[in-house]
């Protein structure tokens, strides 16, 4: 590592609203610290398709400077096309390096290490910070950073030193491990190739014939990681089952009729056929397979990493464990039906809340957190008008998982599943005929509403008022006309 390594943080918490101040002062700084080293571009090192805190699938960096690194860049599961410079080792001109640091710092996707001829770098931290580096002190530099409100300190070094790396080692994807495809593509009638071209992103290609192996093996994108797979099967129902009992990661890849390769991660609701939207259709010319996610699951038929045009391997794809690996990794670990605590953090008006889950205070790392999305209609049993009355940000709540999504990195929740539903109690201890004492909620043209217990309201429809005023708040008593469980309606009728 170079003698010289600064960190740089805000003085302050960032906001969301002035992130793109701070990001903005960032790369001011970062310039500064490059003009001061002679550094007029960048390369490319280690590249990952959405950071360090999310597998979701993410759109490209917006800057028209970074057009060129993702000119077809698409929120699609099935994975975009190949970037045409968004690669290991890839020269960036020095504007457009710094482009993409602030991608970087604005969370925009993806993330890097960027590095320059005599040891200068820069390094986007996961706690908005950033690491800068280099053969001289920098002192111009460090200054000017200062007078823009970052804080500036020496530190020993990076906690992304390339020499900390733990090091995804393959072979060389050279002409003896192509000789050993076409083999496998000869005997078997095709194979599945995952490209992982950066980190955490993957293309798909399925060979049949030796022509198309060649064509696969001049798509590859540079330093990507091909691995090769079984065929697809065109055995929809064999994919499907193996899909309902799966228990873990796995990527579902389906080919559509027009020969398009999609995937997405695979979660067992996908395998059920009672959806008005099914997820794995049968048909001619569709296939699907299941491919393991997890490293330790995964035996493909053939590994390596391409070389550069100079037949060197020099990739370094690290494996060292993301915030987003150990969120997948607590994800797994839930299950439907279990009965989690939290803190209610944030609302989206009368969508529901976002809640910090207990269990995410075993992460590592402070940024990710807010799995846990609680709806409106799972908050209670009772009628509220405002989410402050039951889910106010700072509340304690208890739930029940409902869903866990693993591709949004959401646990869906619900507080009411927790307690018996009051609808089925009511109608189970009373008859038609029952008289109640009630409270007068709600005027409403046709009549009003009156509770009659917890969670528990009628309708005293005008038809059977017969004149009779009331008013909110007033105490009555109700005769019982009807209970619909499935519209949750009750109908009543003043007593006597």
């Amino acid at each position: 590592m170079p003698p010289f390594t600064y960190r740089l943080t805000p003085a302050a918490a960032v906001p969301f609203a002035v992130r793109e101040q701070v990001a903005e002062a960032f790369v001011a700084a970062a310039r500064h610290f490059a003009q001061q080293a002679g550094v007029d571009g960048l390369t490319i090192d280690n590249p990952m398709a959405c950071g360090f805190f999310s597998f979701r699938v993410r759109s490209a960096p917006r800057a028209p400077e970074l057009a060129e690194l993702f000119p077809a860049y698409r929120p699609d599961p099935s994975g975009p096309p190949g970037p045409s410079g968004y690669h290991d080792g890839a020269r960036v001109s020095l504007d457009v390096g710094l482009e993409l640091l602030r991608a970087m710092l604005l969370r925009e996707g993806p993330w890097c290490r960027l590095h320059a001829e005599g040891g200068f770098f820069l390094h986007v931290g996961e706690r908005h910070d950033l690491y800068v580096g280099g053969a001289t002190p920098y002192a111009e530099a460090a200054a000017h950073a200062r007078r823009s409100g970052l804080t500036v300190e020496p530190v020993e070094r990076s906690p992304y030193d390339p020499a900390l790396d733990d090091i995804d080692r393959r072979p060389s994807a050279d002409g003896a491990f192509w000789t050993e495809v076409h083999r496998l593509v000869a005997e078997h009638g095709g194979v599945l190739v995952e490209e992982q071209h950066v980190g955490g992103d993957r293309r798909w290609h399925r060979p049949t014939t030796a022509a198309e192996v060649t064509r696969v093996r001049a798509l590859l994108t540079p330093r990507a990681r091909p691995a090769v797979w079984p065929d697809l099967t065109d055995d929809i129902e064999a994919v499907r089952a193996a899909v309902l009992r799966s228990q873990r990661l796995e990527l579902l890849v389906q080919q559509d009729p027009d020969g398009i390769l999609r995937a997405r991660i695979a979660e067992p609701w996908m395998g059920r056929t009672d959806h008005a939207y099914q997820m794995i259709t049968t048909g001619p010319g569709r296939r699907a397979g299941l491919v393991p996610l997890a490293p330790a699951d995964r035996r493909p038929l053939l590994a390596g990493v391409l070389p550069d045009a100079d037949g060197v391997v020099r990739a370094r794809w690290r494996s060292n464990r993301t915030p987003a690996d150990e969120r997948r990794i607590l994800l797994r670990s839930l299950r439907t039906g279990d009965v989690v605590t939290g803190t209610v953090v944030s609302g989206l008006d009368d969508v529901g809340v976002h809640v910090d889950l207990d269990l995410e205070r075993d992460l590592e790392h402070e940024r990710g957190r807010s799995m846990g999305f609680l709806r409106v209609p799972e908050m209670s049993w009772e009628h509220f008008e405002d989410l402050d009355e039951v889910a106010p940000i700072g509340r304690r709540i208890r739930a029940e998982i409902l869903q866990i999504d693993l591709e949004w990195e959401r646990v869906s929740l619900s507080v009411k599943a927790l307690h018996p539903d009051p609808w089925r109690t009511f109608a189970g201890a009373h008859r038609v005929g029952d008289t109640f004492a009630a409270t007068v909620t709600k005027i409403v043209p046709f009549g009003v509403f009156v509770r009659l217990a917890p969670g528990i309201e009628g309708l005293l429809h005008e038809s059977e008022l017969a004149g009779r005023t009331c008013a909110t708040g007033d105490d009555i008593r109700v005769t019982l006309l009807d209970v619909d469980l499935e519209l949750r309606r009750i109908s009543l009728s003043p007593e006597g």
